[in-house]
Order: C-alpha cells, then sequence, then structure tokens
C-alpha cells in the first residue's frame, strides 16, 4: 500500500484529509520537521510548510534520486504567488483549495503510478548493471587466453607456419585487439552518467586545444590541417563530459576521409542569447540523408570495418555525453561534401544572469 505523508499546518483539514485518503492508502501524519525522513510515496505539503521546510524537501528528493519522489503543493489562490518561488525547484504538482476529491484522487494516482514506474525502472537498470558487470568480466577470461597463446605462437612457432597460417594467427590477433577495445568501450559507455554531474564555467578555447593535445598523435598520422576560430566562448558545462565528445568528433573529422585526401577540420563557435553552438566542420566523406537519423545510435557502423576501424559507440556516446545536462547534438552532411557536426549548450554568462535573476 502506497504512504501519504501530510504536511498541512491546518490540524482540522489535516484530519479531514486523513480520514479520507486512509481508505485507500497508509497516512503518515507529520512528526516535526523529522517527518521527511521516514519512509513515504507521496507528499502534500501546504504553502506555510513548503516555507519552512523547502530546504529538506530538496535534500530528501535529491536522496531518492533517480527515483521519482512526488511533492504536491495545496494553496488557496489568493496564495499562488506567494509559494510559487518554491514551485519549480520543490514540488511536482500544485492543487488549488478548495480541494475537489476527485481530482486529489487522480493527481495522486497519476504521481504514484509514475513513482512506481521510476522504482522498477531503477530496480531494472541496477539487474542490467549486474548482468554487464558479471558478462564483461566473464568474456575478459577467456579473451586473455586467446590473446596470450596467439603471442605466444607468434614469439615461439613463427618460424614453422605457413604464409597462410601466418594470416590466420595476424586475423586472430586482430580481432581480439577488436574485441578489448569493443568491451572497454561498452564499460566507458555504461559508466557514462552515473557519478554526479557538476557544471562549471568552461573555455571552449582551452578545452579544444587540449583535445588536439590529446589527439596529437592522429594528427600527425593523418597530415590533418585543424583550424580553431577566433573568439571561442565561456559555456556551461562538464569539462571531462565535454572533452570526451569533442575529442570524439574531431577524431571522426580525421578519419572518415576519402583515400589521399588531406583532412581540414574547423572548430567553431556561435552564441545566441542563452545558446552556444559548437560546430565541427570537416571535408570528410559525408554522410547521406537516410542515414543521419540513426548515426547517434550505439553499434551503427556505416562503413566496413576494414576501410573504416571503429566499433560503433563513439557518436553515441557524444550523444550521451552532452545530453545529460540538458545539452543537444545533430549534424549537416551531404555524400562527398563533408559534414558539419554541431552541439548546443547553454553560455556561461547567460546561466549567471539567470540565477542572480531569482
Amino acid at each position: 500500500m502506497s504512504r501519504i505523508l501530510l504536511l498541512l499546518e491546518n490540524k482540522k483539514n489535516r484530519d479531514l484529509l486523513a480520514a479520507w485518503l486512509e481508505m485507500r492508502y497508509e497516512v503518515v501524519l507529520p512528526g516535526g520537521e523529522q517527518s521527511l525522513n521516514t519512509p513515504f510515496d507521496l507528499c502534500l505539503v501546504d504553502g506555510p510548510t513548503l516555507d519552512r521546510v523547502w530546504k529538506q524537501v530538496q535534500a530528501r528528493k535529491a536522496t531518492e534520486q533517480p527515483v521519482f519522489l512526488p511533492f504536491v503543493l495545496i494553496t488557496s489562490r489568493k496564495d499562488v504567488d506567494m509559494v510559487t518561488r518554491h514551485l519549480w525547484q520543490t514540488t511536482d504538482e500544485l492543487i488549488l483549495a478548495p480541494i475537489e476529491k476527485v481530482e486529489l484522487q487522480a493527481r495522486v494516482e497519476i504521481l504514484l503510478r509514475a513513482r512506481r514506474f521510476s522504482l522498477e525502472l531503477k530496480l531494472r537498470n541496477e539487474d542490467l548493471a549486474s548482468f554487464f558487470h558479471a558478462m564483461t568480466h566473464d568474456l575478459r577470461a577467456p579473451l586473455r587466453a586467446i590473446a596470450g597463446f596467439a603471442e605466444a605462437l607468434s614469439e615461439d612457432e613463427a618460424a614453422s607456419l605457413s604464409g597462410k597460417g601466418k594470416h590466420y594467427l595476424a586475423t586472430i590477433q586482430m580481432a581480439t585487439g577488436h574485441m578489448r577495445e569493443l568491451i572497454d568501450a561498452l564499460i566507458d559507455f555504461s559508466r557514462l552518467g552515473r557519478d554526479e554531474i557538476q557544471l562549471q564555467d568552461v573555455d571552449l578555447k582551452l578545452i579544444s586545444e587540449s583535445c588536439l593535445r590529446t589527439l596529437q598523435q592522429e594528427i600527425h598520422s593523418s597530415n590533418a590541417q585543424v583550424i580553431l576560430s577566433e573568439g571561442l566562448p565561456v559555456v556551461r558545462a562538464n569539462s571531462i563530459l565535454l572533452k570526451m565528445a569533442l575529442v570524439n568528433l574531431l577524431s571522426n573529422a580525421f578519419k572518415f576521409v576519402a583515400p589521399g585526401v588531406q583532412p581540414k577540420v574547423i572548430l567553431s563557435a556561435q552564441s545566441r542569447g542563452a545558446v552556444c553552438r559548437i560546430e565541427i566542420q570537416d571535408n570528410g566523406i559525408g554522410i547521406a540523408l537516410e542515414d543521419q537519423s540513426r548515426l547517434f545510435t550505439p553499434f551503427v557502423q556505416l562503413h566496413g570495418i576494414e576501410e573504416y576501424p571503429g566499433i560503433g559507440l563513439g557518436l553515441a556516446t557524444v550523444r550521451k555525453a552532452i545530453e545529460l545536462r540538458g545539452g543537444r547534438v545533430g549534424l549537416k552532411s551531404s555524400p562527398g561534401k563533408g559534414s558539419t557536426f554541431w552541439i548546443e549548450l547553454n553560455t556561461a554568462i547567460e546561466v549567471h544572469h539567470a540565477l542572480s535573476d531569482h
């Protein structure tokens, strides 16, 4: 049975509401501010109480993450303006007094259903995480054995192998290397976003230069020409996730070019109001319109692995890294005419202004 916590200042209204709710739910009556530490599935709170405990409400909702813990604010129409300063931070629904019982029951049921769904999703995610951990661990052991014996065969028996045998051995070693890379990429992809994501002001010029230093070997081997546009702004982002996304996009720009073509890549940014669009333009092979919608899906590879090596997780990682904090990604491309991948983030200045207004 779902548990509903009543944090209503008016004792008479609280008792009447409790008597009606107890026909369908288990009701928890307040025992001071510590009531928020007791187990419950939904809380009904009025304006005066919310004014006193809104920080505790925020803290309790944070401890429940990623599970949804709904708070419903009950207030009179004349007091709406007074209490809405906390509404977007702490509550999930607003009900005006006097309360219509049918409306209250409908909203309570919808919110409780959302909570049950989030609890089920958390349990399923935990099961998947446990399965994934066990699977990757079990895959590594036989892979290490294959790689080890292949290496021993290459060192001890290479002279006695025929040309065909050496080719088979090289194929085994290449396949085990690809499998190891796939497992590592899967683990990194699954971990993305598990930790709390902190936003900060990130100088786009400095982080772009850091990305290029990370990719120095690729730039040298492909003889790529890289241009950083002037006036790259400061954005509001997580520096680790943003660098991960930019490194993936730049690396793809160096790799996906036609044979014999020198890669040319331009990184630029334009700010429009509260949004900054970062663009990475290349002179690569381009992408057909019908393939663009599925390009950011995990394990999608549009080209053969022999032609363009990879495992199809790079762009999926870019999308996940950017969308974790409300950003957007996309592209413009035509076959044979190159591609422009873009990332949209908040600008640091606009975010600070928005916060100071409150």
